[in-house]
C-alpha cells in the first residue's frame, strides 16, 4: 500500500506539472544502453573461463522533469543482467521548502553513502563496483525509500552539506542476508524503521584545485532472529546493521579539457549476530587516480581491499572466519560523442585470501539516446 501510494503521488506531480506551471515543458527523455564484453581465468566460472564472452545487454530509462520552479522529479527504470524491468530510482526534490532553506528529497534513490555509491554504475571509469561497495551495498548499490532533508552551511571558504533521512528499512536486507522462507513471510508483514546521516564538505583551494570530504552512516535491519523457545516469544527479533564511510576526493583542474582526480573511501560495517553475541565487524576501502585529457580521453588505475568477517556456532559458541581480498586494476576510456557515448576498457587482478590470483578483463560500450544529466 505504502508503494502504490508513493508512485500515484508521483504520477500525479508529473501529469499535474502542466496545470500549475505556465512554463511546462515536456519531461527530459534518455535510454542508456550498457554492453560489455569480458574475459577472465577464474575457475569457478568454468564455462567463462578464458573465452570471450559476451554479457547480457543493460539499459536505463531515465525520466527527468521539473514540476514547478524549484520541485524536480525523477523515474529511473532499469533493466540489469536478465532481471526484469524494476524502478530503480523515484523521487521528488524540492529545493529550498524548509526552515533554514532545506532541500526535502521523498522517494526511492541510491543513498549518498559516499560521493560513489549515489553515481550509476554506467558512468564509472573503472566499470566495476569498487570491491567494498559490491560486499556491503550489493550489485545495484545502496538505496531505500526515504524522506531525507538537506541544509547547506557555508563555513568561510568551506561548503558544508549535512543530511538526514527516515528510511523505510529495506537498504541492507537484500544483499547483507540471503532470507528463508519464514524470515521473508516476516519482512513482508513488518517494517522497521533505518535512519541516514551524512556530513559533507568542498574547500576550493584555488581557481584549479578543490578538495571534498564527507562521513556517512546508515542502521538499519538486515535479517531477522528467532527467540529460544525455552524464551516463550514468538516475534522475531530485528538485527541492525551500521555501515559508517568516510571519504576524500582531490580535483585538479588546469583547463577546461583536463582534469586530475584522486578519490578514496572507507567503509566499516557492523551487524548484529543476535542470541546476545558481540557486534561483528568488517571493513573495505577503495582509492583510484583518473586523468582525463584533451577532453575525450582518460586513464588511471584502481585499488580496493575488503576484510570480511563471518560468524559461525561451534559447539554452542561463537566461532569466526576473516578473510581479505584485494583487487588492482587499471583503465582507459574515450568519449567519440562527448556525453552521448563511452568506449572504456578495463583489466582487474584479484587476489583471495585462499586460492589462486585471478585476472579479468572487460570492454565496455555505453550509448545514450536523448538528453541525460549525470546523476552524481
Amino acid at each position: 500500500m505504502f508503494r502504490i501510494f508513493m508512485y500515484s503521488g508521483f504520477l500525479f506531480l508529473f501529469a499535474g506539472s502542466k496545470i500549475y506551471s505556465h512554463e511546462a515543458r515536456p519531461p527530459d527523455l534518455a535510454a542508456i544502453g550498457d554492453f560489455k564484453i569480458f574475459s577472465h581465468n577464474d575457475k569457478n566460472r568454468s564455462n567463462e573461463k578464458e573465452k570471450l564472452n559476451i554479457a547480457q545487454p543493460e539499459m536505463e530509462l531515465c525520466l527527468e522533469s521539473e514540476v514547478s520552479p524549484g520541485i524536480h522529479g525523477n523515474i529511473i527504470l532499469a533493466w540489469h543482467k536478465e532481471h526484469q524491468a524494476e524502478i530503480e530510482e523515484i523521487y521528488v526534490t524540492i529545493q529550498k521548502s524548509l526552515p533554514l532553506k532545506a532541500d526535502l528529497r521523498v522517494g526511492k534513490y541510491l543513498l549518498e553513502l559516499g560521493r560513489l555509491n549515489p553515481v550509476h554504475q554506467h558512468e564509472y571509469s573503472f566499470i566495476k563496483r569498487p570491491l567494498p561497495h559490491e560486499i556491503f551495498f550489493g550489485d545495484e548499490g545502496l538505496s531505500d525509500m526515504a524522506i531525507r532533508a538537506l541544509v547547506a552551511v557555508p563555513v568561510g571558504g568551506v561548503g558544508i552539506e549535512i543530511m538526514g533521512a527516515v528510511l523505510k528499512g529495506e537498504a541492507l536486507k537484500e544483499h547483507e542476508h540471503e532470507a528463508t522462507e519464514e524470515e521473508e513471510s516476516h519482512q513482508k508483514e513488518r517494517y522497521d524503521p533505518g535512519f541516514f546521516g551524512r556530513l559533507a564538505g568542498s574547500w576550493p583551494v584555488s581557481e584549479t584545485n578543490e578538495i571534498a570530504f564527507g562521513v556517512s552512516a546508515v542502521n538499519a535491519v538486515y535479517a531477522f532472529c528467532e527467540h529460544e523457545e525455552e524464551a516463550g516469544v514468538e516475534e522475531p527479533v530485528s538485527l541492525r546493521s551500521w555501515l559508517i564511510g568516510g571519504d576524500i576526493r582531490y580535483k585538479y583542474q588546469p583547463s577546461r579539457y583536463s582534469t586530475v582526480q584522486m578519490e578514496a573511501e572507507v567503509i566499516v560495517a557492523w551487524r548484529d549476530p543476535g542470541y546476545d553475541r558481540n557486534y561483528v565487524k568488517s571493513c573495505g576501502a577503495y582509492g583510484y587516480l583518473d586523468f582525463h585529457f584533451r577532453d575525450k580521453y582518460n586513464v588511471g588505475a584502481i585499488i580496493e581491499w575488503v576484510r570480511l568477517r563471518e560468524i559461525y556456532p561451534v559447539n554452542e559458541e561463537n566461532g569466526a572466519t576473516r578473510s581479505d581480498t584485494w583487487r588492482s586494476g587499471v583503465f582507459f576510456g574515450y568519449a567519440p560523442f562527448e556525453e552521448t557515448s563511452q568506449l572504456r576498457l578495463a583489466a582487474h587482478r584479484i587476489q583471495p585470501d585462499k586460492g589462486s590470483n585471478v585476472w579479468e578483463f572487460n570492454l565496455q560500450l555505453v550509448i545514450c539516446l536523448g538528453s541525460h544529466e549525470h546523476h552524481h
